[in-house]
């Protein structure tokens, strides 16, 4: 019974076998047949012809654009701190967050009755200062008439002497006048260096009494500095905030105890990478005529002025930190700390065509379609970066077809089928649908350059592309995501 069965299975298989050579060679003779009739041979290998999509380039006037995100910052703010030490005695009822008040207007007092006391005693002190100064003064003129009567006594004198020595030669006198005239000369001219002693005496009194009224006006001075420091005033209209004080809170010298922000004085901090502020400052014109346009979280557009550049680039950070100055800010409701959206505008560039930024390579080559509908290379010079746009200069190329997306399979001679991105025509230059894009800190964009820039694996044209997509404001989802995924995470 095994036997029968395995003979069966046997049978199957070679007859399996068979059918299987039968239908190959069925198969090659077919194909021969066909070889020899010219199948294959009679048929033209067609050239292959893709289809793009093309716009006409045309020469005008565009206005270059620089969108990025900024903070709004106060441009004028001061500390509130209390001069002097001691209990609040006094607030005014605006000192509270947000509280608006005006220039003059008293903020705080701390307690005055210590400079007071202080100021009372300083100018007690100098009112006795002042007394002691006119009463050296009056014996500086007792002193002087002293010194001149002291004065007259000794001509007096001397001329008695000289009486008595004038008769002593003729014989009249005696010895004991002459002696007695003699010895009151000396009395008198004693009398007299007694007198100039005094009188210097009395100067020096005035001189030192003077010094010590210097220093009690300088006390009185600073007294009355400490008393008025215990009041603390507005130097201008403005709203408070950070502020921490209750009435009967004791303080320290230079506490601050809040802020005042000018509300008319508002800036914009914003970022641009190096290559944007380079485009900025080789205008003639400078940064001085650019256009900022700043739309606030209400919607609302408000325009300013570049005031300055930061000196230095902070650490992690790359480009360069302007500093915009608003107009009429205050009337909008935005306030420091807002995020906003800026808009630098140039001034309009002439004789210019905008193209989609796939549209060109990064040296500026693009793919012109012509008469036979071929492709030609051609070059343009790229004078600004608009986001998913370039502004270039097309070098005698207007109103040439030009393709809207360089495709990799796409070169010069190859034969095209051109079409209108709206398919009707041949419209002006439109750029495609844009990418995606996400906003990212300066911190994640410091990341995803250093990972850039350490790869090896990446083609410096490739490479130098990607670090110019990595420097704007808004990076592509897509790209970012990539990149993330290659650093794990």
């Amino acid at each position: 019974m095994r036997f029968v069965t395995r003979s069966l299975l046997g049978l199957f298989l070679l007859t399996l076998t068979v059918a299987l050579l039968a239908l190959a060679a069925s198969s090659l003779v077919s194909a021969l047949k066909d070889r020899n009739s010219g199948g294959f041979a009679g048929r033209q290998a067609r050239e292959r012809v893709f289809t793009v999509e093309v716009a006409e380039l045309t020469l005008g006037s565009h206005t270059p654009e620089i969108r990025t995100f900024g903070e709004v910052i106060s441009g004028r703010t001061l500390e509130l701190r209390a001069a002097a030490s001691g209990e609040l005695v006094q607030l005014s009822d605006n000192f509270r967050e947000g509280g608006r008040v005006s220039k003059g207007e008293i903020l705080f007092q701390t307690d005055p009755a210590n400079a007071r006391s202080k100021l009372l005693l300083a100018e007690n002190e100098l009112v006795e200062t002042q007394a002691d100064l006119l009463d050296a003064r009056r014996n500086l003129t007792l002193a002087e008439d002293e010194l001149s009567a002291a004065q007259s006594q000794l001509d007096l004198r001397k001329k008695a002497f000289e009486r008595q020595t004038s008769l002593s030669t003729r014989g009249l006198g005696t010895d004991t006048a002459m002696e007695t005239a003699e010895l009151a000369v000396s009395a008198a001219e004693q009398s007299l260096l007694a007198k100039r002693l005094s009188l210097a005496n009395a100067q020096a009194t005035i001189a030192r009494t003077q010094t010590l009224l210097g220093r009690r006006e300088i006390n009185r001075d600073e007294a009355e500095r400490i008393l008025k420091e215990t009041t603390v005033r507005a130097d201008f209209d403005g709203v408070l905030t950070g502020v921490s004080a209750v009435l009967g809170r004791l303080v320290n010298a230079n506490e601050q105890l809040g802020s005042l922000i000018d509300p008319e004085a508002l800036e914009v901090s914003f970022r641009v990478s190096a290559q944007e502020y380079r485009a900025l400052i080789s205008q003639d014109t400078g940064l001085d005529q650019a256009e900022v346009l700043v739309t606030a979280p209400s919607g609302e557009t408000i325009k300013g002025r570049i005031d300055r550049v930061s000196a230095a680039v902070a650490a992690g950070t790359t480009g360069r930190e302007l500093f915009a100055r608003l107009r009429d800010a205050a009337n909008l409701g935005i306030q420091p700390g807002d995020f906003v959206t800026v808009v630098l505008r140039e001034p309009p560039l002439s004789d210019v065509a905008k193209i989609p930024a796939t549209a060109a390579t990064t040296n500026g080559a693009v793919l012109l379609v012509n008469g036979d509908n071929r492709l030609e290379e051609a070059f343009v010079d790229i004078l600004r970066k608009q986001g998913d746009d370039l502004i270039v200069r097309l070098n005698g190329l207007d109103g040439q077809r030009i393709v809207l997306t360089r495709a990799p399979q796409l070169g010069a001679g190859i034969r095209v089928e051109p079409r209108s991105p709206g398919g009707q025509g041949t419209p002006p230059v439109a750029a495609p649908k844009p990418e995606e894009t996400v906003a990212i800190t300066e911190e994640q964009r410091a990341k995803l350059i250093a990972f850039i820039t350490e790869n090896t694996r990446i083609p410096e044209a490739r490479k130098t592309a990607m670090l110019e997509t990595l420097r704007q404001p808004r990076v592509p989802k897509a790209m970012l995501e990539r990149i993330t995924e290659r650093m794990g995470g």
